[in-house]
């Protein structure tokens, strides 16, 4: 039978002060997590040792695929045993990816980094969520109220923003330097998921394939309000990640000095983060359709306003302004998604299968990834800068009219429109 938390009996003052003190450390959690010092330089990392755009592009297609398969299982096992148990194990493979990468000298060693990343990344997604959803449960606050999302993406977005000039400067010193220093710091989110406290939930009682056929039946077939939700936060967070592993070789090819791209990266990341900090207010302002519409319009913009703004090699300075300038639609686009979107998500589905359902938005995104991903890479290498963003703007010009119009018409039927 399940058990939910107010008949498992009230809690007492000590627990409740120990739940509460999971928000915070959930934040440094993310701090750290994304405290990646190696990222904004980690291409010209890589090419040191030899490594062409192409290969580069396959290392990310072997995450993708990597997360696929494991990121499910993975979410599935957080909401069977636990998220702690589920962060912990995040930790120790985000740990041991970046100590690898650090001593990594070819495509093997770069192989297996990926790998690692992939098993670190797939046990984090999703469960840090759903450790949030389920605290604010435990307390018996509202599962609708996602400006903890915000709160969390504002400081995964501040950790990598002061990350990115560390790495920038660090590279003056070397090229390996940035993964050094990095092989060092990313120990720590190890360190605070051990602090954590697992807040009492419904626990999974069925067989395993009883419980994931429950989850897809509950995403695809329960609400079409939820499926068209789902697949928004699967495509808007695919438009987003293309876009992040353009933007390096973007900026390499209108000849942008190396130094300046962790400046460059931090301004990116810092967008993100206020964008998501007060996108729980803006929606509030302007509605959800309101919202998801300009959510739709940004990848659009910013694809178009990269290629339109591209001279190759030639670029002026005011052209090269503009194309870095038009690229932070894609940051806006992300903090808005991450948390307008996913907390809409998270709020309609069950405690129980929560982090599973993360985990499953993630694998959606990562699918698309590895087969786009490669495509887009191999036509920044053959067709250029120019027509590949063209095309990529088509690309969510699509997304726009089959998955966002049909959710914002949804949103138009419902009683409770907020969500």
């Amino acid at each position: 039978m399940e058990q939910r938390p107010d008949e498992a009996g009230k809690l007492s003052d000590s627990q409740r002060v120990l739940l509460q003190k999971n928000r915070p450390k959930v934040l440094i959690l993310n701090f750290f997590w994304m405290f990646l010092i190696v990222m904004p330089v980690v291409v010209p990392f890589m090419e040191s040792y030899g490594l062409g755009m192409a290969e580069i592009y396959q290392l990310q297609a072997i995450f993708a695929i990597s997360v696929v398969l494991l990121e499910v299982p993975s979410g599935y096992l957080a909401d069977l045993f636990g998220r702690k148990i589920s962060l912990i194990l995040a930790g120790v493979f985000h740990g041991a990816a970046f100590t690898v990468l650090a001593q990594s000298g070819d495509f093997w060693g770069f192989v297996v980094f990926e790998l690692l990343a992939a098993l670190g990344n797939s046990f984090y997604s999703g469960s840090d969520v759903a450790l949030i959803y389920d605290t604010q449960e435990a307390l018996g606050e509202s599962a609708e109220d996602s400006s903890m999302l915000g709160r969390k993406l504002m400081w995964s977005q501040v950790g990598e923003t002061i990350a990115a000039p560390v790495g920038g400067l660090l590279i003056l010193g070397g090229i390996t330097w940035p993964a050094q220093v990095n092989a060092w710091v990313s120990w720590i989110p190890l360190l605070v998921t051990l602090t954590l406290v697992e807040p009492p939930r419904r626990k999974l009682e069925h067989r395993h394939r009883e419980n994931f056929g429950r989850l897809l039946k509950i995403i695809f077939r329960s609400e079409s309000i939820l499926r068209w939700t789902f697949l928004s936060l699967v495509c808007y967070g695919l438009t987003t990640l293309m876009a992040v592993w353009a933007f390096q070789g973007y900026w390499k090819s209108m000849q942008v000095p190396l130094v300046w791209f962790g400046f460059l990266w931090a301004i990116y990341n810092l967008t993100v983060g206020m964008t998501g900090r007060f996108a729980t207010g803006l929606e509030k302002k302007w509605g959800p359709r309101a919202v998801l519409l300009f959510i739709a319009s940004l990848p659009i913009t910013g694809y178009g306003g990269m290629a339109l703004f591209y001279q190759g090699p030639e670029t002026s300075l005011a052209f090269m302004i503009g194309g870095i300038l038009i690229g932070l639609s894609f940051s806006v686009s992300r903090g808005l998604t991450q948390v307008v979107t996913k907390g809409a998500l998270n709020s309609r589905v069950p405690a129980e299968l929560r982090a599973t359902a993360n985990s499953l938005s993630s694998l959606g995104v990562r699918i698309g990834f590895a087969i786009l991903g490669p495509l887009l890479g191999w036509g920044f290498d053959e067709k250029g800068y120019s027509s590949s963003l063209w095309i990529a703007a088509g690309v969510c010009v699509i997304f726009a009219l089959f998955v966002q119009f049909p959710l914002v018409g949804k949103l138009k039927q419902t009683s409770n429109p907020n969500r």
